[in-house]
């Protein structure tokens, strides 16, 4: 069997495979040789899970790409600052974009509430940067955080009280991811298993486990990393829109982000 067919029957996988055999082949010398066996199971499955659902979901894995080369384009056009109201906004937008490159790896190894987790300070990250861009004054707040008490107050009326009227303030669906992502992925309760939660019953036996990494529903696994794409498309759409005019003059910017929305709206 090639390792195409491989890939394609392991879409799922629990982190315990028994099969070191086929996952040592996704592993270079360096990680055969550092990685002891119990755990190099665990690490070859999110390998091979991570290959698995680039080959499985293709159309997913390229808008995906897409979408990561377009945030990097528009952070290159942004080295040379020329307001200085939104040179520190900057610095938070590109933290948000490292967090989705962390969620969305996690995402396509198969760790879903891990993912929406590390999704949820994305968010937060991005509607900060959206809030600065909007009133630079909120900057002295953020920074001086904790300088003293008071600081702390102000910091707190301005991005932690009010939410949704104050710093979503105009990014509702990113509100609502936040909101969701704090019951399936940040907090401790029963939303935050559901994905690796597993249930097997025969005549004897009632057994649970739950799966370090991997789905086992591919259904669930597929929507749930498009979704997360969509979350990722309207983040980079505030980041546009913040910074659109310098962004707007980059022809082939412009043109790489109305194909990857076309492709979004498509689904």
């Amino acid at each position: 069997m090639d390792e195409t067919e491989t890939y394609n029957r392991v879409m799922s996988t629990a982190p315990v495979t028994n099969r070191l055999a086929e996952t040592d082949k996704l592993l270079v010398k360096f990680e055969l040789d550092n990685i002891p066996d119990d755990y190099r199971e665990y690490y070859g499955a999110k390998r091979q899970n991570l290959f698995a659902s680039i080959q499985g979901f293709r159309e997913t894995w390229d808008l995906y790409v897409r979408l990561d080369a377009i945030w990097l384009r528009g952070i290159k056009d942004l080295y040379v600052a020329t307001d200085p109201n939104t040179m520190f906004p900057l610095l938070l937008y590109i933290k948000a974009h490292a967090k989705i490159r962390i969620a969305m790896e996690l995402a396509f190894t198969g760790c879903l509430a891990e993912a929406r987790s590390i999704m949820r300070d994305a968010i937060e990250f991005v509607a900060h940067a959206h809030s600065m861009v909007g009133d630079p004054e909120l900057q002295k707040k953020w920074l001086s955080k904790n300088d003293d008490p008071a600081a702390l107050q102000a910091f707190k009326d301005a991005f932690e009280s009010y939410k949704a009227d104050r710093v979503f303030k105009g990014l509702s669906e990113l509100h609502k991811a936040w909101r969701d992502f704090s019951e399936n992925g940040s907090h401790a309760n029963i939303m935050a298993l559901v994905d690796s939660f597993v249930q097997v019953s025969d005549a004897k036996h009632e057994t649970f486990k739950l799966n370090y990494t991997g789905v086992e529903d591919e259904r669930i696994w597929r929507q749930s990393i498009f979704g997360m794409l969509l979350l990722c498309s309207t983040m980079l759409q505030a980041f546009l829109s913040d910074y659109d005019d310098r962004l707007k003059l980059d022809d082939i910017l412009m043109r790489s982000v109305n194909r990857s929305k076309s492709t979004s709206e498509n689904g």
